[in-house]
């Protein structure tokens, strides 16, 4: 069975979402740059703000998809050092209760 992001539709669709967000961040950069010559730096107002939060995000996502694409969605192996601890109660919760006892071996004091 195939994942939805590996079909080639879903190749095309993606990079052309991103290709899509890019011209909107286009967009959205030059008319932040037309209203920020009309004022000073120092008075920057909500919606240039808000005009700036979201030329980043369409940057951001549009460049992420057009130039990856379907590898976004990729699995990776994770080295066994950031792997998640087994939940408590199972074979590995032992190995948290410190070094065992000497009446654990068997040895007599």
């Amino acid at each position: 069975m195939t994942k939805w992001h590996e079909s080639a539709a879903a190749n095309v669709g993606l990079r052309a979402t991103g290709l899509a967000l890019l011209a909107a961040a286009w967009v959205l950069a030059v008319r932040l740059h037309h209203m920020s010559q009309t004022i000073s730096p120092r008075d920057a107002t909500s919606p240039m703000l808000w005009l700036s939060a979201i030329l980043f995000l369409c940057a951001s996502a549009g460049s992420a998809l057009l130039f990856v694409g379907p590898a976004l969605w990729e699995t990776v192996e994770i080295s066994e050092r950031w792997r998640r601890l087994p939940p408590p109660g199972r074979e590995a919760a032992g190995a948290f209760d410190g070094p065992p006892s000497r009446s654990e071996h068997g040895a007599s004091a």
